[in-house]
């Protein structure tokens, strides 16, 4: 079941905290591992590590996943292996008992290379690991460890043949069944001691569930491919290209049965002990815009938390250092309306909504100035003219109306008076169908403003006014 984060519904969670059962989206832990001082995030609760949950948390059933499991095996890290398998087979029958040595070195690698991928995905790393992955030094030890399950195997059959043919028929059941996962803990645990060890065994199919009955099905049916499809295509080739034919083939098939083992683990990363890895650096932000993200996804879990006075101190001193970034200062805005810190509101709204004017967001101071109250007293004539412009836009007539009203007393060295008062009358005409207030308007600024630069658009509303007037005469 897909877990959701705690504080966004709506999104997939991406980290957990376990001590504070808590999961996260990407939104409330923005940025990669490489953003933290750390590397790596931690709970903004707590303060203890995170784990990442995102490969996990957003992975479909592995019975879904059919098509996938094909696919992956055609990515050039897999084609590159095939391709090697297939050229020893073909230079093989040439080099005598050297062929030998080639055809250990060349199984080693491939074996290699089908557990890096059981690993890799189980890790949520779901493109396919590089050939060079492969090449990391420990091929022959993981190849000597296979050797020495399938010894072990062996032995115990041998012991089980001695308690006759029952036992062996259970003895063979029971080995099919652990058989992929033995290689997954193989893979995951680079240990023979828990690759043999039939309680851990049990425990892992225990962890995954059903669905790793549905894996030993699949993966008996895929590993069955081989023989059936060498069998069609043999008559048809060539002799010197049928073992070569066979190698890439056996390759490739090997490499999705893998991949399906890789996979069945990922929903059960954190019950099994598998520490995820994340695909970094998609995620990875500029030191301003990681600041910023992390304050506002911060200040927003806080405050969901009811942590109101830790929400302040994180956006404040964000704010200290980004004075102008207008997701930061609304957000510190609408704090101050959910705490209804009236002191703060009087005294710091209209420096607020000012900030919002000179960045070009008048629509938002307009909807910060409407959600306060009550209504914060604004003395800056500049701003009072500004957010009535905005009100108007908006619709908001009232008030509008109530920030201009006796502006020429307030302030008559106003440099913008005209246009305000033009803008009361364009309010009162379409808000309140106060024509006469218009018209006083109008004239106001036509008495005391004769050479403004609005003196066109004041007669062509006084035309409009004399035309109403005339027609309802």
């Amino acid at each position: 079941m897909t877990e959701s984060c705690h504080y966004h519904s709506a999104s997939e969670a991406a980290w957990q905290c376990e001590p504070c059962q808590r999961h996260y989206c990407t939104g409330c832990i923005p940025g990669a591992a490489a953003n933290y001082p750390k590397g790596h995030p931690d709970c903004p609760l707590c303060h203890k590590p995170l784990a990442y949950i995102g490969a996990s948390n957003s992975a479909r059933p592995f019975w879904q996943m059919g098509l996938f499991f094909f696919r992956y095996a055609l990515q050039p890290g897999p084609l590159t292996v095939m391709a090697l398998a297939a050229g020893a087979g073909l230079l093989i029958s040439g080099l005598g008992m050297l062929s030998i040595f080639m055809l250990v070195a060349v199984v080693a690698l491939v074996t290699r290379y089908n557990l890096l991928v059981i690993e890799r995905l189980a890790r949520g790393q779901l493109p396919a690991p590089g050939f060079g992955d492969a090449l990391d030094g420990n091929s022959a030890a993981l190849f000597a460890k296979v050797i020495g399950m399938t010894l072990f195997a062996g032995f115990v059959g041998y012991q089980a043949a001695r308690l006759g043919s029952g036992a062996v028929q259970v003895y063979s059941i029971a080995l099919s069944l652990l058989a992929p996962a033995a290689m997954i803990v193989l893979a995951l645990e680079n240990s023979l001691r828990a690759a043999i060890n039939p309680l851990k065994l049990l425990q892992f199919t225990l962890i995954i569930g059903w669905p790793y009955w549905l894996l030993w099905l699949a993966t008996t049916a895929v590993s069955a491919a081989p023989e059936l499809l060498i069998a069609t295509v043999a008559t048809q080739l060539p002799l010197w290209a049928l073992v070569p034919v066979i190698a890439a083939i056996t390759t490739y098939f090997s490499i999705v049965t893998s991949s399906m083992m890789g996979y069945i683990c990922l929903s059960r990363q954190q019950r099994l002990g598998i520490n995820a890895e994340r695909e970094d650096d998609e995620h990875f932000l500029d030191e301003r815009e990681f600041d910023r993200a992390l304050a506002l996804a911060q200040a927003h879990i806080l405050l969901r938390e009811s942590d109101f006075n830790s929400a302040r101190r994180t956006l404040v001193d964000t704010l200290r250092r980004y004075p102008d970034d207008a997701a930061l200062n609304e957000r510190y805005y609408r704090l101050l309306l959910a705490t209804q810190d009236k002191k703060a509101l009087r005294e710091l709204g209209p420096h607020l909504l000012e900030k919002f004017i000179r960045m070009n967001r008048a629509h938002k101071a307009a909807e910060l100035y409407l959600a306060t109250d009550p209504l914060p007293t604004i003395d800056k004539s500049f701003l009072r003219h500004q957010l009535a412009e905005a009100l108007y836009r908006q619709q908001k007539y009232r008030p509008a109306a109530l920030l201009l009203n006796n502006l020429h007393k307030d302030d008559k060295d106003y440099r913008h008076l005209d246009a305000a008062y033009l803008l009361l009358a364009q309010i009162y005409l379409d808000g309140f169908n106060r024509e006469d207030m218009a018209r006083q308007l109008l004239a106001f600024v036509k008495k005391h403003f004769p050479d403004s630069g609005l003196k066109q658009q004041v007669q062509t509303l006084q035309q409009v006014l004399s035309s109403a007037q005339a027609a309802s005469a």
